[in-house]
């Protein structure tokens, strides 16, 4: 019964529809500027025409690459807990020492006929064996030498993941230079005295720059008597990456915490020596003797060490109020890619009809260990800066220096004259600078 009485009333609905329009006393349709016609009264107008407009809902934005994203929020995380960390450098490394530039004259390598050494590095000779004439060698050596005050920067920033934070650093030290001029030391000879009657056949010693060598063992010098310097110099520059882990009791108060470090670093010590200056020689020294004009000798050794491998250490810290005492030892077990050249002119004799410009060059690989210490002080001066102290020592193991690639036991076809081996070296000094903290 309820079914036909709902069809009934659509139908009802149905018929009352056109007399609604009509009461209404609208038109219907018409065509484009005329009336409507009396068919079409009593209709109801159609819909008005579509818009031009569309409607798009959109989700809500999201900024920026999306930076709600699972790696956004872990990227913002990590930019806000960084810390970055300026230092001003004064570091210095190990001096060459008492090295001489030639032949080590109490060693019995150089016979006591032609040589009597007398302290410091200078010599009587009986001879010169230019002129021929009696005269003092001084024998050039780096013991004025030192590799102090290479002022650089580091830099230093720190990221934290997961349970530690990656820290990267790295510095650079300007080139130091040293120089030995021997120029100064040499004096002339005075010849034999004319202005006597008769005159006096004597001669006055003069200084000059030798260097004691054995060619085919027979001993002799290379001789200076028209200038002389060396030069030295020395540059280091260093990175390092780290991952630090959290000490078992981060955040606990404790005064003291350890956390284990891992990590890699790469060092570079570069040196380079050179030995210049001009001589004369005797054509022929017993019947027709002729001093030539001044020749030039060069010597000139090149080192370029490159040592990197894995490190691993630990960093102890202590926080008493807003200063923070710490130690950080890291002992790295990798190798040294090294390069070793020496190229010489007018070597070893004084005539240069005689010589052979050489020039040698090695390139290899060797074990080269670094120990490195770093202690220092930070303080706290607001809630985001710290104030920053410390003394860095690094021992450099098994790296090549240039005046150890020079021999001064050689033969005439120069074998012997290059000589590549390995040393020790220390690298300390003082680093003051600020950090910030996110």
């Amino acid at each position: 019964m309820s079914g036909r009485m709902t069809l009934g009333s659509l139908f009802v609905l149905a018929a009352l529809i056109p007399g609604i329009c009509h009461a209404q006393g609208g038109y219907g349709y018409a065509p484009p500027g005329g009336q409507p016609t009396p068919q079409q009264y009593g209709y109801c107008p159609p819909p008005p025409a579509p818009s031009n407009t569309i409607y798009e809902q959109l989700p809500d934005d999201l900024g920026f690459l999306h930076e709600d994203s699972p790696l956004d929020r872990a990227l913002t995380n990590v930019l806000r807990h960084s810390y970055y960390r300026a230092e001003y450098l004064l570091w210095s490394g190990t001096r060459p020492g008492n090295v001489l530039l030639g032949a080590q004259p109490n060693s019995g390598f150089i016979p006591s006929t032609l040589l009597q050494p007398v302290p410091p590095n200078t010599f009587n000779i009986s001879s010169n064996p230019v002129t021929g004439n009696p005269a003092t060698a001084i024998e050039p050596s780096l013991s004025a030498f030192d590799v102090k005050n290479m002022n650089g920067f580091k830099g230093t920033i720190g990221l934290p993941i997961g349970p530690g934070a990656i820290e990267l650093s790295a510095f650079v030290l300007g080139n130091r230079q040293n120089r030995f001029d021997g120029t100064s030391l040499i004096t002339p000879e005075i010849p034999a005295n004319l202005l006597s009657t008769p005159p006096i056949p004597i001669a006055i010693p003069g200084n000059f720059i030798a260097q004691p060598i054995n060619v085919g063992g027979v001993q002799t010098f290379m001789v200076y008597d028209n200038g002389y310097q060396a030069i030295m110099k020395t540059g280091i520059y260093g990175t390092e990456a780290n991952y630090i882990f959290d000490a078992p009791n981060k955040g606990t108060g404790d005064l003291l915490t350890f956390s284990p470090l891992i990590g890699l670093r790469y060092l570079n010590y570069r040196e380079s020596l050179y030995q210049g200056g001009g001589y004369s020689f005797v054509t022929d020294a017993t019947t027709n003797p002729v001093t030539t004009s001044p020749q030039g000798r060069q010597i000139f050794s090149e080192s370029n060490n490159n040592s990197y491998g894995a490190q691993f250490g630990v960093r102890a810290e202590a926080t008493l109020s807003k200063v923070t005492f710490g130690a950080e030892p890291k002992i790295m077990l990798g190798v040294n890619s090294y390069t070793a050249s020496l190229s010489t002119i007018n070597v070893p004799f004084d005539n240069p009809a005689s010589n052979t410009n050489f020039n040698f060059h090695k390139a290899a690989t060797t074990f080269s260990p670094i120990a490195d210490l770093r202690l220092y002080t930070r303080i706290n001066i607001s809630q985001r800066m710290n104030v920053y102290a410390a003394y860095n020592v690094m021992y450099v193991g098994s790296i090549s220096r240039p005046y150890d690639s020079i021999g001064y036991n050689i033969t005439a076809g120069g074998n012997g004259l290059f000589t590549p081996s390995f040393t020790d070296t220390i690298i300390q000094g003082l680093s003051v600078g600020g950090e910030l903290q996110f």
